[in-house]
């Protein structure tokens, strides 16, 4: 997932092989080239002296340093190469690059029996700063790496860090004694504890980098378990696709994440609107609203890129930003500069996330049933988890209908997408989580937000009214009735809501509203139940 797809597999790995196979010259030069030169002591001498002008060892150690610096050099340029999205692991490939070049003009020291006779000169001015510079780079490729991995990378970069800096002082407590030629036992000791560690870390970050591409490397493209299931899944996604009432168009849009699949409805010249579905529900669940929608906007609906879709995944997406990463690319390829957002449940919180992400890229953003507001329910959590580790009829619709959600065929569809996609654990590991007060204050375009009176993923009132106390442009009503399935059960309320904010930007007067929300409830239209089959034809362009 982090690396890019134009280069070869091989290549990769034989370039992250490069940061091992560093790291290991090195620590073999510290060693062994100093047995070489009658009298050198490895406990008691630096690894710099090794190289000092005039010393025996000097010429094999500059030979052997021009493999290692190569080395080093490409072990950076492929982290920094294939890091992005990840914009820690991108520094730490541009500090390792940093490090290699500052290390081919390092300044030779003098002998200690030179330096003690008075005989040094600036180049042993300069060999201090260069050791002091490479100490700092050390430091910061640490502490970024750190920030770029899991828990377990990130203890360890810290343990690193703190063995490197104490032993690098420790070693520093010596440098008066060699200027004076005297005895310094144990020097030898400290300093090369201070760069085996470093690089025994470089080695582990090089393994870190190849295990993470090779599992992303092991994800299937299409996504599916096997071509049958594919099949099923898509035959089912074409059914419930016979519900939508409006013409439309399909298309797919490359990115660097995969395919993104869009459903596009609506005259070609209006404004653009743009919908995000829940999890895993794909764009077919806006079947509902579509004919409301489309009739003055061009609608763009989104099968969200990793989950159960016709949006073929290529990489993994890992987090908020890149989730927001692959819309940006998704609308880029649409030419849609600035767009009305609507986003529902899951969709609602990667359209807020997008929001803060990329603020002048929405216009209006509308949030039905969101996640992102408050933290989610802890019985949503549990039966979710339940659905997702055991996917059978039985839990996936004992959870839909919790939910409120009982429309059949799009329930088939989910179903049929736990059992046979296979997500990436890092895409599935991304939940909603609550935004804070400061992002949430950062949002300066129109909002609406929208909750049925009976949500189950949180406290909707609180959702609401958190909402409203903190996004300085907020709109928001509860609407009577719903749970977690308002935008189809009472698609009436939240269609007519929904238009209203998006042509004017202002509040119903409450009263409309409620008489807008008692006449949906009554309405023998007012629950939108899709039934397993339809004789009508799909209407495409």
């Amino acid at each position: 997932m982090l690396l890019s797809s134009v280069m070869g597999t091989n290549l990769r790995r034989a370039l992250l092989a490069c940061g091992i196979a560093a790291a290991a010259l090195y620590i073999a030069m510290t060693m062994t080239v100093g047995r070489l030169w009658d009298g050198y002591s490895v406990a008691s001498q630096t690894i710099s002296e090794l190289s000092a002008i005039g010393a025996p060892t000097r010429p094999l150690w500059i030979g052997l340093a021009a493999v290692y610096t190569a080395l080093f050099a490409a072990f950076g340029w492929i982290i920094w190469k294939v890091a992005p999205p990840n914009r820690a692991l991108r520094a730490v490939g541009a500090l390792v690059l940093a490090q290699a070049v500052f290390g081919v003009f390092w300044p030779p020291m003098h002998q200690r029996t030179v330096l003690a006779a008075g005989g040094g000169t600036l180049t042993d001015t300069f060999h201090i700063v260069w050791t002091i510079g490479t100490g700092a780079l050390f430091m910061l490729a640490m502490g970024f790496g750190a920030a770029a991995f899991g828990r377990r990378f990130r203890l360890f970069s810290v343990v690193t860090m703190a063995v490197v800096f104490a032993s690098g002082a420790w070693t520093g407590t010596y440098a008066s004694r060699m200027q004076a030629d005297l005895p310094t036992p144990g020097v030898g000791v400290w300093e090369r504890i201070n760069t085996t560690a470093f690089m025994a870390w470089i080695a582990v970050l090089a393994i870190a980098v190849f295990m993470k591409s090779r599992r992303a490397g092991n994800v299937d493209v299409r996504g599916f378990k096997s071509a049958d299931g594919e099949a099923a899944y898509l035959a089912a996604y074409a059914a419930v696709m016979r519900f939508w009432p409006v013409r439309y168009e399909e298309r797919d849009i490359p990115t660097r994440f995969g395919s993104t699949h869009v459903i596009v409805s609506g005259p070609a010249d209006a404004p653009p609107l743009v919908l995000l579905h829940g999890y895993m529900a794909t764009s077919a669940m806006w079947a509902p609203n579509i004919a409301d929608f489309s009739r003055d906007y061009r609608v763009y609906a989104i099968d969200v890129m990793g989950q159960p879709s016709k949006s073929v995944p290529a990489r993994p997406i890992e987090n908020r930003a890149e989730y927001a990463e692959w819309l940006t690319e998704t609308l880029n390829a649409l030419h849609l500069h600035r767009v009305a957002l609507v986003g529902m449940s899951f969709g609602g919180w990667l359209a807020l996330g997008y929001a803060v992400a990329w603020p002048e890229r929405v216009e209006k953003l509308v949030l039905l049933s969101a996640g992102g507001l408050l933290p989610l329910a802890r019985q949503f959590t549990l039966r979710g988890m339940l659905m997702m580790f055991c996917p059978t009829r039985v839990t996936v619709n004992g959870f839909m209908r919790w939910l409120g959600i009982d429309a059949a065929p799009i329930v088939e569809l989910m179903y049929l997408g736990l059992k046979h996609f296979r997500m990436a654990a890092e895409t599935a590991r991304v939940m909603p989580i609550a935004f804070s007060d400061d992002e949430l204050r950062s949002l300066r375009m129109p909002t609406l937000v929208l909750f049925g009176d009976r949500e189950v993923i949180c406290d909707p009132a609180a959702a609401l009214a958190r909402a409203r106390r903190l996004i300085p442009d907020c709109q928001g009503e509860l609407v009577a009735g719903p749970r977690h399935e308002m935008s189809a059960s009472h698609h009436r309320v939240v269609d007519a809501r929904v238009l209203d904010f998006l042509r004017y930007g202002r509040r119903f007067f409450a009263v409309g509203f409620e008489a807008l929300t008692r006449s949906a409830m009554i309405s023998d239209c007012s629950r939108m139940r899709l039934r397993s089959t339809s004789t009508a034809s799909p209407k495409v362009l």
